[in-house]
């Protein structure tokens, strides 16, 4: 029997390195629906697979280390991309920016516009080592308790930091965007910086991609209503768009 389990796990994990190998990346919560199996045992699959040097965990998920990556997801890594340059083409001339966790979002700190001086606030590490490479901005260090899977920090010392600031623009990364208007994260410490950040910032961009719709996270912390604008691509369900609009959501597609 118990080799029977085994066998079932094993054969789990393997399906789950296959998705990501197609996709490059994966969330937690759509692997618990396709699995039919709790977030724990879906949590212990990916610390397996990750203490395999196959995979690297992510804030809500898991993503292929770089060296796997080459043309897988490509099209997924393009439309993040785009999202991201979509909101700092919304926010041109603003210079104190915070930048979230997450991949989309890293995409704003690699796209920085050089040639003009900007600020840029964050409580993850692999954004600051992006924002470092640019000459023309600066990064304060918001720090805490820190979530190894994602070098990123959260708690009550985060979020006290958070407010001192007061930015210009917020660009957010979320786990899922449900059906009920709600933005959603995969792990509940965080809400408390997200809801902080959405407080110090004049503007708030939540940066999701289209394949993120449709579904729940662990923890909600903000309606679309709550935020300027949801930025996503052209591959969100068009009966999912339209729910969402006439809730008053500002969707803005990045073509």
């Amino acid at each position: 029997m118990k080799e029977g389990i085994f066998v079932l796990r094993d054969n789990r994990r393997q399906q789950i390195y296959e998705l990501l190998q197609k996709s490059g990346e994966v969330q937690t919560t759509e692997l618990c629906r396709v699995f039919q199996v709790s977030d724990m045992t879906i949590r212990r699959d990916l610390q397996s697979l990750e203490q395999e040097r196959k995979i690297i965990r992510t804030h809500g998920g898991a993503i292929l280390p770089a060296e796997k990556m080459s043309g897988v997801g490509d099209e997924l890594e393009t439309a993040k991309e785009k999202i991201a340059k979509k909101g700092l083409g919304l926010v041109q001339g603003l210079q104190k920016i915070f930048i979230d966790s997450g991949t989309t979002t890293s995409y704003v700190a690699a796209n920085l516009p050089e040639g003009k001086e900007s600020i840029v606030v964050t409580n993850n590490l692999r954004i600051v080592k992006e924002v470092s490479s640019n000459p023309f901005a600066s990064v304060l260090i918001i720090g805490g308790a820190m979530r190894k899977e994602t070098l990123s920090c959260y708690g009550t010392q985060a979020e006290e930091q958070i407010r001192r600031y007061r930015v210009d623009v917020a660009f957010l990364g979320a786990a899922a965007v449900g059906r009920d208007g709600y933005i959603y994260d995969g792990y509940a410490p965080e809400e408390g910086v997200k809801k902080s950040i959405i407080q110090s910032a004049a503007r708030t961009y939540v940066l999701v991609d289209s394949s993120k719709f449709g579904h729940y996270g662990l923890i909600t912390y903000s309606h679309v209503n709550g935020v300027e604008g949801v930025i996503t691509d052209s591959g969100i369900d068009p009966e999912i768009l339209k729910r969402l609009r006439d809730m008053g959501a500002n969707v803005i597609i990045a073509e």
